[in-house]
């Protein structure tokens, strides 16, 4: 008997990782957010709160000489997806480092030197008409400042480490619906078009 209340007891004691699996909707919603703030240089704005009305408070199923009993419950959990942390150091940096670089990036892009790719990626592309020099060099730093945002986000919000793929996609088909006529876009087929 006195195993079993240790080994309840311990139970209880038990570290746990919780995995958060956000909706694509809010993955979007988060991309298009940071691409603002990339684009524009000012914080983006806020979507309206909406409002919820108070919930009734539950009442206790248990009677008041059996209340001890719930200890050994586990408590009620509510499956709510929270909101993901899009504004730490670490994010605003990459953003910040993103922002300098997006006046190269929007020359290049216009001169059909580089594109938009389905991985949230930029790639250069062959046949544009007076690329920089350092076209290469643009695209590295670019990509790997990507790279480091979708890893952080995943790592700063408990995601697992394979919905890195799904951020990836979010930030694609934000940079597709935002890329200026024109350019290089990759559809989710794999093919090249000038949106």
């Amino acid at each position: 008997m006195k195993g079993a209340c240790l080994a309840l007891l311990l139970a209880g004691c038990i570290a746990v990782t919780i995995n958060v699996t956000f909706p694509q909707e809010k993955l979007e919603s988060a991309a298009s957010s940071i691409e603002d703030l990339v684009g524009s240089g000012g914080p983006p704005k806020s979507p309206p709160s909406k409002s919820e009305p108070p919930k009734p408070e539950k009442q206790s199923l248990l009677e008041p000489g059996s209340r001890w009993a719930a200890w050994l419950q586990p408590a009620p959990a509510e499956a709510q997806v929270p909101d993901l942390k899009t504004r730490t150091p670490e994010v605003m940096a990459s953003i910040e480092s993103r922002r300098k670089r997006r006046p190269e990036l929007e020359d290049a892009a216009a001169k059909l030197c580089l594109g938009e790719n389905t991985q949230g990626l930029v790639d250069a592309r062959p046949g544009g008409q007076s690329c920089p020099p350092a076209l290469g060099q643009l695209v590295a730093a670019e990509n790997g400042d990507r790279m480091f945002l979708y890893k952080t986000l995943v790592e700063q919000n408990n995601m697992p480490p394979g919905d890195i793929t799904r951020v990836q996609a979010a930030f694609a088909k934000v940079r597709r619906e935002k890329a200026a006529p024109g350019t290089w876009i990759q559809l989710e087929n794999g093919q090249w078009v000038k949106k």
